[in-house]
């Protein structure tokens, strides 16, 4: 089968590797209909994290959707055409962690990932079929008109947004602003609007993003104004916001957001973080009474609950796809999402 593999800095190729097959009684078979490029992927893209994250020949991918093409004996849950959509994480759903909902902490995966990060390497989502484990705690069914650009954002970036927000204990009136308009910060601005906030301000120095946090009722501020902590303070009579979400995960925004949230705000964080250590402005969060709550999501617990949400459209994650490409264009894919050319915000991929 076709899938994009990991060779080196910038290097990602659509190559043949092996077909999966079941192993476990507990597996199924996808065959991908949709699959995506994350913010994540571009750690590994840029040889980001060391060895823990990039492995030459990897298969890249940890946002996919697909049909069951064919279910192991054990199987319980799904059956043979069930169209699905899969959390990136791969958890066993009965360790102990799975059972507090920390999917992402699993014992029995060592907190793998689809797409060879961390723990056992499973093969990656951008392919045209993926072996899945724990297929009945795995597997979350989709409906019929529920479309794969709406339901494949379940698996991650909807539900890491969603996390952020609901982490960030907004409250009704309150002022939120979220550090980073990509992918998870557009997502996370749309799951903030649940929670009822008076203002919500978008902080980045990409105008087609800023643009489209406007569309999403925020609004912009632009890191090419200045100091963006100055710039909320000032939006907020002088005291800041009262949550701030930072959605980028290197340590200028994480800083930034510390600086910007009001005394006693909070600071929510879903950046993936891949270096091993990063400057703390400990003595000004200690100084101001933040708390500070930050983490990888548990996407599996979030699957179920957010789905009625996106089917009446009261979340409208396909709004922010942008370029739609064959599987094999993802080296292209790659590079344009990269270098934000073309107004990339997200890159899907249809085998």
């Amino acid at each position: 089968m076709k899938a994009i593999t990991f060779h080196g800095v910038g290097d990602v190729r659509a190559t043949d590797v092996a077909d999966p097959r079941l192993v476990d009684a507990t597996d199924v078979l996808l065959r991908i209909t949709t699959s995506a490029v994350c913010g994540s992927d571009l750690h590994q893209y840029h040889g980001r994290g060391g060895g823990a994250l990039v492995q030459t020949g990897a298969l890249m991918g940890h946002e996919f959707m697909g049909v069951v093409e064919e279910a192991g004996a054990a199987v319980r849950s799904v059956q043979v055409g069930d169209r699905v959509v899969v959390p990136f994480n791969v958890s066993c759903g009965q360790c102990d962690a799975c059972r507090q909902r920390l999917t992402s902490q699993c014992s029995t995966t060592g907190r793998a990932v689809f797409g060879g990060r961390f723990g056992h390497l499973w093969g990656g989502g951008q392919a045209e079929r993926i072996r899945v484990p724990f297929a009945d705690h795995l597997c979350e069914k989709v409906p019929a008109d529920l479309s794969d650009d709406d339901a494949l954002f379940l698996g991650d970036i909807l539900s890491t947004g969603y996390l952020c927000a609901e982490n960030g204990g907004i409250r009704p009136g309150d002022s939120v602003a979220v550090f980073g308009a990509g992918p998870v910060g557009l997502l996370a601005l749309q799951s903030a609007q649940l929670f009822g906030p008076a203002r919500v301000f978008a902080v980045d120095r990409v105008d087609y993003r800023l643009a489209l946090a406007e569309e999403f009722g925020a609004e912009p501020v632009s890191l090419d104004a200045g100091d963006p902590a100055e710039r909320l303070r000032s939006l907020t009579g002088g005291r800041g916001p009262d949550v701030v979400l930072e959605c980028v995960g290197h340590e200028t925004p994480f800083t930034q957001a510390i600086q910007a949230v009001r005394a006693g705000g909070v600071v929510s964080s879903v950046g993936v973080y891949v270096e091993p250590s990063m400057a703390f402005p400990a003595r000004e969060a200690f100084f101001k009474d933040l708390t500070l709550k930050m983490g990888i999501c548990n996407a599996r617990a979030f699957m179920t609950v957010l789905m009625p949400l996106v089917r009446r459209g009261k979340l409208r994650p396909a709004r922010i796809v942008t370029h739609t490409l064959a599987l094999k264009d993802a080296p292209r894919g790659y590079a344009i999402f990269d270098a934000k050319q073309d107004r990339a915000i997200k890159v899907m991929l249809k085998p």
